[in-house]
């Protein structure tokens, strides 16, 4: 009875609240930072029970719309680096907070596939407003923000492209990774109780899939994983490990392997990033270095959904 009351609790705590007390403003940009250049406007989006923050950029834009999905934990601000950029690029851009998140309601974020549900209301939104009418219509997101976008693919939405980096393949898995980690060779003594924990919390969606959403359309899609990954268990991302299962023939892969820029995020850091953030530098921080996204890899993005459109 222990081993399961304690995998609950810790469930709780990472799938918890999320304010900006947690968040990182010293070393990540807010939106303050860029408000004065990047004008947005924010809507209420109901999803479940709550209504969630959404946040358009770019309104005069015109050539189409990338709806951003963010990470486990992180506030839409994190995704500034990439929304200025789609947003110079000709792009509207839609990001917003997770239920439980930041600036949207709940007393908690819930669970992995929260962020799918969230990101279904998003898209609802989308399809009904007349603004994006007859405009293609992207989906980009990285790690929890990768899972989301390829897993709703499963609805069906209006949909055009999706660009997921560094995705997982369901909730199930990716609990069991997460655990793995902090438990090493002991997590086989405990395994049963996770799973049975993981059943009982997520439901029949304990294995809604990415893959299967990448499998139930015939849209493109390029899947982005790093080498070595600690997120999970250093190895690829589970969609790229899961690439001979996935039937769409419009998906395609790139793998991250250059030396300093294969893990979790770094592919998407500058070499200046890396230092900079190497050199453990004291405030002020200066924030857009030490977060400096490499435009090859934003414009293979953008590049892949201008050919797509």
């Amino acid at each position: 009875m222990i081993v399961p009351l304690i995998i609950a609790i810790v469930h709780g705590i990472v799938m918890g609240k999320y304010t900006y007390k947690k968040f990182d403003a010293e070393k990540n940009l807010l939106y303050e930072d860029v408000a004065k250049d990047y004008p947005r406007k924010q809507v209420k989006i109901i999803s479940g029970k709550n209504k969630i923050s959404a946040y358009i950029y770019g309104e005069k834009n015109s050539k189409g719309l990338i709806v951003v999905a963010p990470g486990h934990g992180d506030a839409n601000d994190i995704k500034l680096y990439e929304i200025c950029y789609f947003v110079d690029s000709g792009y509207r851009v839609i990001c917003f907070d997770y239920t439980g998140c930041y600036t949207s309601e709940g007393r908690a974020f819930g669970g992995y596939t929260q962020a799918v549900y969230d990101l279904d209301s998003v898209l609802s939104f989308c399809d009904e407003n007349p603004d994006f009418a007859g405009k293609p219509v992207y989906l980009f997101g990285h790690s929890l923000g990768g899972y989301a976008v390829t897993t709703v693919l499963n609805y069906h939405h209006r949909v055009d492209a999706v660009v997921s980096a560094s995705g997982f393949d369901n909730a199930s898995d990716q609990w069991e990774c997460s655990i793995k980690r902090f438990t090493g060779p002991a997590y086989f003594l405990i395994r049963p109780l996770n799973l049975a924990f993981i059943r009982l919390k997520y439901g029949k969606d304990y294995k809604l899939s990415a893959t299967e959403g990448i499998n139930s359309t015939d849209i493109p899609v390029l899947v982005i994983s790093a080498e070595f990954d600690v997120f999970y268990g250093g190895n690829k991302s589970p969609i790229y490990e899961k690439r001979n299962e996935i039937t769409n023939d419009k998906c395609s892969f790139i793998l991250m392997d250059k030396e300093n820029h294969n893990e979790h995020y770094s592919y998407f850091l500058t070499d200046e990033a890396i230092a900079y953030q190497k050199s453990n530098p004291q405030n002020p921080i200066d924030k857009q270095l030490y977060m400096q996204h490499d435009k090859k890899i934003l414009q293979t993005i953008v590049d892949f959904f201008c050919k797509e459109g």
